[in-house]
C-alpha cells in the first residue's frame, strides 16, 4: 500500500488457561441452529459492538454512550504521539494523510478512529520502530534507560517473555491501573488472564485492531467442490448438529485428489481434498481437537500436560489426513499462505484450514466460486464443543519499565481510549460489515463466524512457547512416521525445567 504518512496502527492477540474455555452453550447441536435463515445480509446496528472475545451485544445502558470506557469525553494531551515499538509481522494500519476517509470500509474506519482520537484526546499514534529483532530492540531500549518508546506491541510468542526478564511494567501495580479497565468489553479478559501469570498483569490485549478477529483459525470450504461432491449434505447442518469431526472431514475429503497438470507427481498445481502447512496452522487443528498444553491444579500450580494419549490420538489422525491419504498434502511454512490462497481461489482444494484474514486477500474476494467458513473440526462427536484458538502471533501490549513514572497514567489513558474507540468505530465495520457481509458470501457463513468468535480459547504454555512446546507437533509433521509418543516423552523433562525457570522469574 502506498503510504505518505503512518496515521494509525495497531494490533491484536491470544492465549490462555490450560482448562480450555469453550463455547457458551453446553452442547452445539441442532437446537443451536437458528430457526430461520435470511437471504439478506445482516444489518450492523449502531451501538451493537461485539466484545473482544464474545462478539455479543453490549448491555442496554452502555448503548447510549459514545464509547464504552469511563474516561472523560474530552482530554488534552497537547498533541502527544503515543510511540510504539512493534514486531515486523505485527499488523498496523497505514493510511495516506490525504485519503480523506474514502476507500475500503475498514481503512475508512481506522481513519475515523484516528480523527476521533485526535479530537477527543488531542493525541495520536505513531510507530517508533518496526523490527524483526523485537526482543533485542526492546531489551536495548530498556537497558539504555532512554525514553524512546511508550508501548511495546509485538508477536505474542516472541514478546511475552519480556515480562519474565523484568523489562515490563506490572500494570496492576502502577498508575496505569487507575485508567485501564480490563473488565470493559474491548479488552479480552480471557487472553489477559492467560498470557499473564497469576495476579500479575504485564500485558493486555483485545480490540486495539481488527487482527484480534482476523488471527482466529477457521475452515474455508470451497462451495463449488462441495456442491459437486456432496450435493445432498449441508456443511452448516453438520456443524450445528455436532457432527463436524476429524473423521467426517476425512470421509468428505476422500477421492478429491486429481493430477491436474498431468505431470505424474503431487504438487501445488493439483487438486486436493485438504491441505496443511508445515507450521502454525496445524496448531489450530490440534487445539480444535481438544489438545491442551497447560494444566493448573487446585493449588494453582502450572504444568505442561501435552504428553498424553489424547494428544497422540489427535496428532495421528491429522498426520494420516495430511501425510498418508490420497487427498491431503502439506506445503512449506513460508509458501503455504500464497499456495493455499491460489489453490482455494482456483477450486483446487475443498477444505482449507486458515486464519480468517484469508478473506481480506483480493484473490479470495474476487474468486468466482462461493465459499463457506466453519469452525475447525472437533475430535469426535463426544467432544462437547467446538474449540477455537488464535495464531500465536496475536498482538499484546505493555509498557516498558523505562517509561518515566510521571508519564505512565497519560500513556495508559491514551491506550485505553484507543482500544475503546477502535472497539466502537472499527470492530463493528470489520466484524459485521466486512467479515460477515462484504467478505463472506452468504448469511449462514455470517452465523458461523459468530459461532467461531464465541469459542475462542487460549493456553499459557502455548502462548509463552515454553521449550518450543507449541512447535513440536507441527515439526513432527515432516516425519515419514506418525509415531509421536516418544517425541513427547523425550521432551517432557526439558519442558518441565523451562517452565520452572520461567515461573521462578515471574514469582520473583
Amino acid at each position: 500500500m502506498n503510504v505518505k504518512k503512518t496515521l494509525s496502527l495497531l494490533l491484536a492477540l491470544t492465549l490462555v488457561l490450560p482448562l480450555l474455555f469453550s463455547c457458551g452453550e453446553s452442547k452445539q447441536n441442532k437446537e443451536n441452529k437458528p430457526a430461520a435463515k435470511s437471504s439478506a445480509p445482516a444489518e450492523t446496528v449502531p451501538g451493537e459492538t461485539p466484545s473482544a472475545e464474545e462478539g455479543g451485544e453490549q448491555p442496554a445502558e452502555e448503548e447510549t454512550k459514545l464509547y464504552f470506557d469511563d474516561l472523560p469525553e474530552k482530554m488534552d494531551y497537547d498533541g502527544y504521539k503515543l510511540r510504539f515499538l512493534t514486531f515486523r509481522e505485527t499488523k498496523s494500519i497505514e493510511l495516506d494523510e490525504e485519503t480523506d476517509n474514502i476507500g475500503d470500509v475498514v481503512n475508512e474506519a481506522y481513519w475515523k478512529r484516528n480523527k476521533a482520537l485526535e479530537d477527543r484526546c488531542n493525541a495520536g499514534l505513531t510507530i517508533g520502530e518496526q523490527t524483526s529483532s523485537f526482543t533485542t530492540a526492546a531489551t536495548q531500549a530498556v537497558q539504555s534507560g532512554t525514553d524512546d518508546y511508550d508501548v511495546f506491541c509485538g508477536h505474542c510468542m516472541f514478546t511475552v517473555g519480556l515480562a519474565a526478564e523484568g523489562k515490563m511494567l506490572k500494570l496492576n501495580d502502577s498508575d496505569a491501573w487507575d485508567v485501564i479497565d480490563i473488565e470493559k468489553p474491548y479488552w479480552s479478559q480471557m487472553l489477559i488472564k492467560n498470557i499473564n501469570y497469576k495476579d500479575n498483569v504485564y500485558w493486555v490485549s483485545g480490540d486495539m485492531t481488527h487482527t484480534f478477529i482476523s488471527d482466529i483459525y477457521g475452515m474455508f470450504v470451497n462451495a463449488s467442490l462441495w456442491d459437486v461432491y456432496h450435493p445432498d449434505e449441508s456443511v452448516y447442518d453438520l456443524v450445528w448438529e455436532g457432527e463436524w469431526t476429524l473423521d467426517k472431514m476425512d470421509e468428505l475429503a476422500e477421492g478429491l485428489y486429481r493430477d491436474v497438470n498431468a505431470n505424474g507427481k503431487r504438487d501445488e498445481k493439483d487438486r486436493y481434498g485438504t491441505i496443511m502447512q508445515y507450521g502454525h496452522h496445524l496448531n489450530g487443528m490440534l487445539v480444535a481437537g481438544g489438545v491442551q498444553y497447560t494444566g493448573i491444579d487446585d493449588d494453582g500450580n502450572y504444568s505442561i500436560v501435552l504428553n498424553n494419549e489424547h494428544t497422540v490420538d489427535v496428532y495421528t489422525k491429522l498426520w494420516n489426513m495430511f501425510r498418508n491419504s490420497d487427498y491431503g498434502e502439506c506445503f512449506d511454512n513460508d509458501k503455504y499462505y500464497d499456495i493455499s490462497m491460489q489453490m482455494f481461489s482456483e477450486d483446487r482444494v475443498l477444505f482449507c484450514p486458515h486464519t480468517l484474514d484469508l478473506v481480506e486477500e483480493g484473490m479470495i474476494r474476487d474468486m468466482e466460486s462461493d465459499y463457506r467458513i466453519i469452525p475447525l473440526p472437533k475430535y469426535d462427536t463426544e467432544q462437547e464443543n467446538y474449540i477455537v484458538n488464535q495464531y500465536d502471533g496475536v498482538a499484546i501490549y505493555g509498557l516498558p519499565t523505562s517509561v518515566p513514572k510521571k508519564k505512565v497514567e497519560m500513556i495508559a489513558t491514551i491506550l485505553e481510549a484507543t482500544c475503546s474507540m477502535t472497539h466502537k468505530i472499527v470492530i463493528p465495520v470489520y466484524y459485521d460489515v466486512a467479515l460477515k457481509n462484504k467478505y463472506s458470501r452468504d448469511p449462514e457463513t455470517a452465523q458461523m463466524i459468530d459461532l467461531i468468535h464465541s469459542c475462542i480459547t487460549a493456553d499459557f504454555c502455548f502462548n509463552w512457547c515454553i521449550g518450543d512446546v507449541n512447535g513440536v507437533l507441527y515439526k513432527c509433521l515432516t516425519s515419514t512416521s506418525p509415531q509421536v509418543a516418544s517425541v513427547l516423552s523425550r521432551n517432557q523433562r526439558a519442558w518441565d525445567k523451562n517452565l520452572e525457570k520461567v515461573l521462578k522469574k515471574l514469582d520473583g
